[in-house]
């Protein structure tokens, strides 16, 4: 595994996003616990969930798990705050100062630990960055809760203004084969002085023939999620099955290495419900993305007009 630095941190550059299926209920904690083992093994050091991640069920389901590790202490892990789990499972937003205090001391609770390597405020808008919560989330800096602030957003005018604030020191933000065009935000970002971590860059494994032959309960969940969240996507995936017709590598492997061919990010996450996957993308690290699939992304990014 090859590391990164993530402010005074040296992080794994490939980390496990804990969230989405991994957390759920139907899915055993025995094997989420398996999918986190493994990572481990794998030199994985990085680790990302949230308060409302999995219905509210990630982040306590991973603190289980790390209440069993004697190493712990050596793992960087960042929350979020900023989404919460309402009635019927419905998310809503609350970036108040005391619901940030009271989330910050939750999660510490929830994850058995006494600091947040980063605390990130969760997809906030225009009127969330705002003095009081410069000052609350200064406040849990200096009490020690936290090591680091930042924001989690895929939208560029938030982005933009997060790095304007001057209050942060991370950004998650996407960045696949998809958005090549992030590789701008990731580099502007990066020179101002603030880290990134990469969310989402697998781009959801919609080139992927395994994905897309795959059953059972939770690839149903996943598809059907696909065919809510990305169906432009979907549509154009079909320009990168090339991806699937390399004789050593599988497509999300490649799809991997070509986020990672980027020095410009400390951590990108992907998420996972199988060990095998976890050792299949974890042997990525320290990897070189074939020159001529280099040059077949370059064109279906252009062919779907992504650059």
């Amino acid at each position: 595994m090859q590391y990164r630095p993530l402010a005074q941190f040296q992080v794994s550059e490939v980390g496990l996003g804990c969230a989405s299926y991994w957390g759920k209920k139907h899915f055993s904690e025995q094997q989420a616990s398996h999918v986190v083992q493994t990572a481990l093994q794998q030199g994985v050091n990085y680790m990302d969930t949230g308060a409302s991640y999995s219905g509210g069920h990630a982040e306590p389901r991973l603190g289980r798990i790390l209440r069993h590790l004697s190493d712990k202490d050596d793992l960087v892990i960042s929350s979020k705050v900023g989404t919460e789990v309402g009635r019927l499972g419905r998310l809503y937003k609350d970036f108040r100062p005391q619901n940030i205090r009271y989330s910050c001391e939750r999660s510490l609770a929830r994850l058995g630990i006494e600091q947040l390597s980063v605390y990130f405020l969760h997809g906030p808008n225009v009127e969330d960055f705002n003095d009081e919560t410069y000052q609350v989330l200064t406040d849990l800096k200096q009490a020690g809760k936290v090591a680091l602030v930042g924001v989690n957003t895929f939208n560029p005018d938030i982005i933009k203004l997060t790095r304007e604030s001057h209050q942060f020191d991370v950004l998650m933000t996407d960045f696949n084969v998809f958005k090549p065009r992030q590789l701008d935000t990731l580099q502007i970002t990066q020179q101002q002085g603030m880290a990134v971590i990469i969310a989402g860059a697998l781009g959801g494994a919609l080139y992927s023939r395994e994905w897309q032959r795959a059953y059972g309960l939770k690839n149903i969940w996943y598809r059907l999620r696909a065919y809510k969240n990305n169906r432009a996507q979907l549509q154009t995936a079909k320009h990168f099955d090339f991806l699937n017709t390399h004789h050593n590598l599988n497509a999300t492997q490649l799809a991997l290495a070509y986020v990672l061919n980027i020095n410009s990010f400390s951590s990108a996450l992907v998420g996972s419900t199988s060990a095998e996957h976890i050792h299949e993308l974890t042997a990525i690290s320290g990897q070189s993305i074939p020159s001529e699939y280099l040059e077949q992304i370059s064109q279906a990014q252009k062919r779907c007009g992504f650059i």
